[in-house]
């Protein structure tokens, strides 16, 4: 039995699986790496032997590529299922918005292709709970605030319609804020830089096919557990994340950051409770249960490993990598618990989560007095050449906090 990680690239023209082959043939010594001509194939190949990742090509007799990862999907959930294709037609790419994990366009350099394949590979590794790599690996969409479902639905209904409405009503959601960020950075739609706002994705989008996504294909899904405390704690949840979101934007600004890095702090910021997220909406009452013995010598991301093989942030970098996010963001959310676990190098949207999360609002679901992330990390700040500024963003976390009060 081989430790490699498995892979098995699908395509139906024999030339194509010939120069993947060569032009991936120096992974060699990592991976064990199977080619096959057909989904039918694919399929019995997976049935046999589980495989790590699997890459198909779209357009295939028979089978195509989204029909083959929705069957991945619903068979093998912890497989990670990539999309190379060069066909690109709106239509047939959003058909694989739900079964892939990340889309490839053709031509495609081995370097992008083994990049793809190998930064989720190095964060599942992180995971030590197979049953939660196969609830991630199985997820179509994320849950989104009734309320907010409701809004989207009706503003792109309306004729009226407009972008800048409709990124506001996406911003106010971490759900939809990430699927549509993923969307818009995944290759298809790359405009070569990242979209770290909503705003800049809707732009890129087009109405039209923002209304083709949420009101046709589906793309969003209402929260429908049927506790009211779920629904209670996931507006919380929002709120919070969207108060992260700014501070964390503020503090990266302080820091010398370019707008830009600003804006990428602020997505890692409404995006850190992602995890958060998925196992409110997975595992309700456990995680409930969970949030309720939170104390000084047993903090959250302990708790969460112990129940789940890996804490919230490490689940939301997870996705986060799978869905082609930039590793400035991917890093930031993993790591802004225990941000000593980076590279020396600063990653100043990391520095700024990790303020953003001990400085501003504490999580309220937690008992009295307990934080999610409950100190500054002074060793991090002091290989940053940070550790002078930690009073001056406690003095912006309560200038942001006045801003919102009523």
């Amino acid at each position: 039995m081989t430790d490699k990680v498995r892979i098995l690239f699908v395509d139906d023209e024999p030339h194509v699986l010939n120069g993947l082959r060569r032009a991936i043939a120096s992974s060699a010594s990592e991976w064990d790496m199977v080619f096959c001509a057909s989904g039918e194939e694919a399929l019995a190949l997976l049935d046999r032997s589980p495989f790590d990742v699997v890459v198909s090509d779209m357009r295939m007799p028979s089978i195509d590529g989204a029909q083959l990862l929705e069957l991945v999907r619903e068979r093998h959930p912890a497989t990670i299922r990539i999309i190379l294709s060069g066909y690109a037609d709106p239509n047939t790419i959003l058909r694989t918005i739900g079964p892939a994990h990340a889309y490839l366009a053709k031509p495609c350099d081995s370097r992008a292709i083994a990049n793809a394949i190998a930064r989720p590979l190095a964060l599942r590794r992180m995971m030590a709970n197979e049953g939660m790599h196969r609830a991630i690996g199985g997820l179509v969409n994320l849950p989104s605030l009734p309320k907010l479902f409701l809004e989207i639905e009706d503003e792109l209904r309306s004729p009226t319609a407009s972008v800048r409405a409709v990124a506001d009503i996406i911003s106010r959601d971490i759900a939809m804020t990430a699927e549509i960020l993923k969307l818009t950075n995944s290759a298809f739609f790359s405009v070569g830089q990242r979209i770290t706002s909503t705003l800049q994705a809707v732009r890129t989008l087009g109405l039209e096919t923002v209304q083709t996504l949420v009101l046709r294909t589906g793309i969003f899904r209402q929260f429908t557990q049927s506790s009211p405390q779920s629904v209670a704690m996931m507006s919380e949840l929002t709120d919070h994340s969207l108060a992260i979101a700014r501070l964390a934007e503020t503090i990266a600004i302080d820091c010398g950051a370019d707008a830009a890095t600003g804006k990428a702090a602020s997505c890692a910021g409404m995006l850190c409770h992602l995890g958060m997220l998925v196992l409110l909406d997975s595992r309700p009452s456990e995680y409930r249960r969970i949030l309720t013995v939170v104390t000084a010598d047993q903090p959250l991301d302990h708790l969460e490993k112990e129940a789940f093989g890996a804490d919230h942030a490490l689940i939301g970098a997870y996705l986060l990598g799978l869905w082609g996010f930039s590793d400035q963001v991917v890093e930031a959310v993993a790591l802004s618990c225990r941000p000593q676990r980076s590279a020396e190098q600063e990653n100043v949207v990391l520095t700024a989560l990790h303020a953003a999360r001990v400085l501003g609002p504490p999580l309220p679901w937690l008992p009295t007095r307990q934080r999610d992330v409950p100190d500054i990390d002074d060793h991090y700040l002091e290989l940053c050449g940070r550790t002078g500024h930690r009073d001056g963003w406690a003095g912006l976390a309560a200038t942001k906090e006045g801003e919102v009060k009523p």
